[in-house]
């Protein structure tokens, strides 16, 4: 079936995107956010989610964070002139509910490479936003740890942000890390320095596995469950379309809108490889 997306170019306080809407928008129609990495490419996230968004009845939003006005996206907000990224997400999801009659309800996020990096630093500002949280190959992380301060680590967010994070909320939500089997070594693309690759690794197959170990262990220190879970892509480095081929959106939208069903898929050509959760590092 063919799907039909709205667009829109944006303004000064939006962001452009494209829009799916699935056949009927009530009062329980969720809303499904996916976010591009550092090329920038929209339409490949948009023709990857539109059929399983339709699936589960999930309207879908694909937003664009232009080079010129939002280069640096993934941090929130840019280090030099203030603009904030994740409060024009905020603008444009409550334009796109407003004008096509969806629920203000909290997200489906989702975002891979560079988006990854900019949905879990979302989560950490706004988790009361955000129903759950899906990271695909994040170049590298914001660790749960006051003592490193933002972005790398969660000490002085309210700096940045204007107001301490609820990370209490953030380790209640739900989440999970997909990563490419083959998504491990270094290239030109994945930020390194020594002491990055101490703490995270050096690919990001080994940051994603340190970081969903590092959210447990910051739960468990508050006697919660471990929020995170890290799973594979069988066959798969670090594109987003080879991911794509390999089932990671149906992965990405189970989790969201049919996790019994989710747990129960067998492995397979497009499915995720293994659960990697709390794997040694």
């Amino acid at each position: 079936m063919t799907t039909r997306f709205l667009v829109d170019e944006g303004s000064s306080t939006m962001l452009p995107y494209l829009l799916a809407l699935p056949d009927r928008v009530d009062a329980a129609t969720p809303l499904l956010v996916s976010v591009h990495g550092v090329m920038r490419r929209p339409l490949e996230h948009a023709l990857a989610f539109a059929g399983p968004a339709r699936a589960a009845g999930a309207a879908l939003l694909v937003p664009l964070f232009s080079e010129h006005r939002h280069r640096r996206y993934a941090r929130l907000v840019h280090p030099r002139s203030g603009r904030r990224s994740d409060l024009a997400l905020l603008d444009t999801v409550a334009a796109v509910c407003r004008d096509h009659g969806l629920p203000t309800r909290p997200l489906h996020l989702f975002g891979y490479s560079a988006g990854a990096q900019f949905v879990h630093r979302f989560a950490l500002a706004h988790p009361a936003r955000v129903a759950a949280l899906a990271v695909g190959a994040a170049g590298w992380y914001t660790w749960p740890d006051t003592t490193l301060p933002y972005p790398w680590g969660w000490g002085g967010v309210a700096n940045w942000l204007g107001a301490p994070p609820d990370t209490e909320a953030l380790l209640r939500l739900p989440t999970r890390v997909w990563v490419g089997e083959r998504d491990d070594g270094a290239d030109e693309a994945l930020r390194s320095s020594p002491a990055l690759d101490a703490l995270q690794g050096g690919s990001r197959l080994v940051r994603a596995r340190r970081w969903v170990q590092a959210l447990a262990d910051a739960a468990g220190a508050r006697g919660l469950p471990a929020p995170a879970r890290c799973l594979t892509l069988p066959r798969a480095g670090h594109d987003f379309a080879a991911c794509a081929r390999r089932g990671l959106a149906a992965q990405v939208t189970d989790f969201f809108f049919a996790p019994d069903a989710a747990a129960a898929k067998p492995a397979g050509r497009a499915a995720l490889h293994r659960d990697e959760a709390l794997m040694p590092v």
